[in-house]
């Protein structure tokens, strides 16, 4: 799946918007956020996703022509060009307009944008236009281009320079969609113009079946004068529409055979960012419409995509499939992984691929896959084995209440395997990596809800693990700091285990990276704690054999140990892996939920050992330390003895996410765990051996002499 981080320049990445026309999914990656996964297809556009019958195109072009009949007139706000509303990185947005005609014969999204530079920033990114398309299935229609300045408006379509070209955006996610771009390049800009643009996208994806569906936003991270989102549906074809927020009013008008649907926003605010919100959750509210009865009709439309989910596999992985031992779990759980090691991730988006997976024979023999690819290859191996299988379609962003949504396939970005085993129903994602060991050990991410794709089904099915460290994780971590003679220096052991996800993340983040390259990024770990380390040993990882469980080993030399306080030597112990696992957002002052990492423990034991009694000297003051509070728990205890000293540190994360109402009790618990991630012990001083105390003597004499 698409790597979901939000874009830093909020302005930016509007502006992407009112300039091309963007799917779905590429909606979804500039909201939200997302860990792992794989996307299921490229949904057309971001104002609409439509599925009416489009002839190829043999190539990308575009033509001229006024606007359609069909659109309603809209007036721009009052006090056009005075500059008075707030302007984000230098652009003042009047106008945002999208209406979509789903009563031709082929659907029509028509787009207008006005736009008004106050400052250079805002004058760079206006002064070029991009419109996005798809040539095999869209046709793209421009219909004017003007600048009004100082009351005169003037045609600018006839003199820009219209480029065409192929952009691949998403290649570095492994996703090829064969998307076009119409730069438009406007010559002689000023600060203060107000630039103009329209243009239909005409067309859609056929893979998308005879019902038209999707989402519209209602308000953006930037402010928006007037915003204005209209639908012309046909009154013989229902059509369903809801709002998010609950507030937002659609209005609607009947037009003799047709009807309007419309919402009018003016003077819309711009949504602060906040960072830190769950996947989960879309701070943005949104316009969704669906010529989708119900949940079924979708499963119906689903179901006569993965037909090749009933061919058979190819006849060397049958073989291989064949000599598997054990149980059907431990037979699904090893062809699940499989292909998840064998099969390499690449999606090809384009035309009726962005939805129609490939034959299991094709999958096989290419060794490369998207999500849907790498299903129908699964499905077809379980079913070989004689497990009954199914496609399952789920969200991996804002699923949270995804049964409450309109139906439509636009719900759904990837799709995953869902089977039944002695009465269990067990969800496995082809598409994740590096997962190891029993089925009830490999991870599930929160994807919430599913459609399991049979033909029949009514409903979404609640995802619901098998066992409870499927959505959980634990990190084991044992340091042990052997001291030298002189306690100013030590060697440094460190070894963990990992389990659940968390090896998981481990295997990732190892699987791309050489071993001095994973060595190095340990030391700097530790180098925050112990500036002079040094390497001992490259960093070794092995398996944990039958288990989804990772063991570590680090080793060091230290010098220089411990802080000078007051003549003596402190030594502190901190828990550095419980630290790295909480986080804290920068926006503290919340409107929308912060993300915790959900049921994750990390359990730190940190020894010092000394070569003498004596050698190590306690601090007062530093009492057991227990924390409980609806997020997580902590606890710290020390073990003493004369030549060894033990912190047992113990973190547990107990929730996904804290509300933002109580945002502030979460930083109190925090400022009070803070102090306790940290032990603190004296080094005594080095002692001096009576032949040192010779030799110090005879050198001072000697420095004496040689000054005399």
């Amino acid at each position: 799946m698409m790597d979901r981080r939000r874009p830093h320049n909020e302005q930016g990445r509007l502006r992407s918007i009112f300039l091309s026309v963007c799917s779905e999914k590429i909606m979804k990656q500039m909201l939200l956020p997302r860990r792992v996964a794989r996307v299921l297809w490229s949904i057309v556009t971001l104002l609409v996703i439509s599925s009416a019958e489009a002839e190829p195109v043999s190539m990308a072009e575009y033509q001229l022509a006024p606007r359609p009949d069909w659109v309603q007139p809209l007036a721009l706000p009052e006090g056009e060009g005075r500059g008075e509303a707030p302007a984000d990185d230098g652009l003042r947005n009047l106008l945002l307009d999208s209406q979509i005609n789903l009563a031709g014969d082929k659907k029509e999204r028509f787009f207008r944008f006005v736009m008004q530079p106050l400052r250079q920033q805002g004058l760079q990114q206006i002064s070029s236009i991009s419109l996005g398309f798809s040539p095999a299935y869209e046709e793209l229609i421009i219909h004017d281009v003007s600048v009004v300045r100082d009351g005169v408006r003037s045609d600018r379509l006839q003199s820009a320079d219209i480029k065409l070209f192929q952009r691949e955006e998403e290649l570095d996610k492994d996703l090829y969609a064969e998307r076009w771009t119409a730069m438009l390049l406007l010559k002689d800009l000023r600060i203060g113009d107000i630039v103009e643009y329209s243009y239909t996208v005409r067309g859609s994806n056929p893979v998308l079946g005879d019902r038209f569906f999707g989402r519209e936003l209602l308000a953006w991270g930037v402010a928006i004068e007037r915003i204005y989102i209209g639908l012309l549906s046909p009154k013989a074809q229902p059509l369903y529409v809801r709002t998010s927020d609950g507030i937002t009013r659609v209005k609607k008008r009947s037009e003799g055979e047709l009807t309007r649907y419309f919402v009018d926003i003016r003077n819309s605010a711009a949504l602060r960012q906040e960072d830190g919100v769950p996947e989960w959750l879309s701070p943005y509210p949104y316009l969704e419409y669906t010529q989708y009865t119900d949940w079924q009709q979708v499963n119906g439309w689903a179901n006569t995509l993965y037909g090749a989910a009933a061919d058979p596999v190819p006849a060397e992985f049958g073989r291989w499939l064949q000599e598997l031992r054990g149980s059907p779990a431990h037979k699904a759980a090893a062809a699940t992984q499989w292909i998840q090691e064998h099969i390499r991730y690449f999606g090809i988006e384009h035309g009726v691929n962005s939805h129609l997976p490939s034959s299991p024979l094709e999958t096989y023999d290419r060794r490369f896959g998207d999500c849907k690819d790498k299903t129908v290859l699964l499905i077809a191996a379980l079913r070989h084995l004689g497990i009954e299988a199914h496609p399952a379609l789920v969200s991996s962003v804002e699923n949270l209440d995804l049964d409450a949504r309109l139906p439509s396939p636009g719900q759904f970005d990837h799709v995953i395997t869902t089977f039944e085993l002695d009465g269990k129903r067990y969800w496995v994602d082809p598409t994740a990596t590096s997962q190891s060991g029993a089925l009830q050990a490999m991870s599930l991410p929160d994807f919430n809800w599913a459609l399991v794709v049979d033909g029949e089904g009514e409903s979404l099915t609640r995802i619901e693990p098998v066992a409870a460290e499927q959505l959980s994780a634990r990190i084991s971590v044992e340091e042990t700091l052997t001291l030298d003679h002189n306690r100013q220096s030590a060697v440094f052991e460190v070894i963990s285990h990992y389990v659940g996800w968390s090896a998981e993340d481990m295997r990732a983040y190892a699987g791309y990276r050489d071993v001095d390259t994973v060595t190095n990024d340990f030391l700097q770990f530790y180098a925050r704690y112990f500036p002079a380390i040094e390497k001992l040993e490259p960093v070794e990882i092995t398996e944990v054999e039958g288990r989804n469980e990772l063991r570590v080993r680090e080793k060091y030399r230290l010098r220089n140990l411990g802080e000078n306080s007051g003549g003596q030597n402190l030594l502190k112990l901190a828990a550095a892996s419980v630290v790295a696992n909480i986080s804290l957002p920068k926006a503290r002052q919340r409107e929308y939920p912060f993300r915790l990492p959900g049921q994750l423990q990390v359990d730190e034991r940190f020894t010092v050992i000394a070569k003498n009694s004596g050698d190590l000297r306690w601090l007062n003051g530093q009492n057991a330390e227990t924390i409980n509070n609806p997020w997580f728990e902590f606890s710290r205890d020390v073990e003493k003895s004369p030549k060894q000293v033990t912190v047992n540190y113990r973190y547990q994360s107990l929730d996904k996410s804290v509300a933002p109402e109580r945002f502030g009790e979460y930083l109190q618990a925090i400022d009070r765990l803070d102090p306790s991630l940290t032990y603190s012990i004296w080094l005594a001083p080095v002692s001096v051996t009576p032949n040192e105390r010779r030799d110090r003597a005879r050198n001072l004499a000697r420095e004496l002499l040689e000054r005399k």
